[in-house]
């Protein structure tokens, strides 16, 4: 009896590999949303940091300017990415890579070359 528990108990964790799941290459609907919630919950991570590291590159003038575009921006991202309760993870996810692009270019311009008004203020 011992034999054939030990037996099953290596077989299953064997196939252990075979039935994880895979972001790589998801199944079916639930793995794409549940990859795309945790690339959305990374995203949002860099996009804070991404965000505090350029606010601390500017000046207070400039940081208003910046804030208040991300204000506009996480309003728009939740108007565009959003129905009846319900969010687009691939939407808000798009948006947020976008942002994160936007918000590196100003810390790497505005240590560069300085800033514009009109980039600080992009959304």
């Amino acid at each position: 009896m011992k034999k054939i528990l030990l037996l099953g108990a290596l077989c299953l964790f064997s196939s252990a590999p075979v039935l994880a799941m895979s972001c790589d290459n998801p199944i079916n609907a639930y793995d794409r949303t549940y990859c795309a919630a945790s690339e959305m919950i990374q995203l949002d991570q860099n996009l804070n940091e991404q965000y505090s590291k350029t606010m601390k590159s500017l000046t207070k003038d400039q940081s208003s300017l910046v804030k208040k575009a991300q204000i506009k921006w996480i309003r728009e991202r939740d108007n565009d990415c959003s129905t009846g309760g319900s969010i687009g993870v691939d939407c808000v996810n798009n948006k947020m890579k976008s942002r994160i692009a936007t918000l590196s270019q100003i810390e790497r311009e505005c240590k560069a070359s300085g800033c514009s008004n009109a980039l600080l203020s992009k959304d």
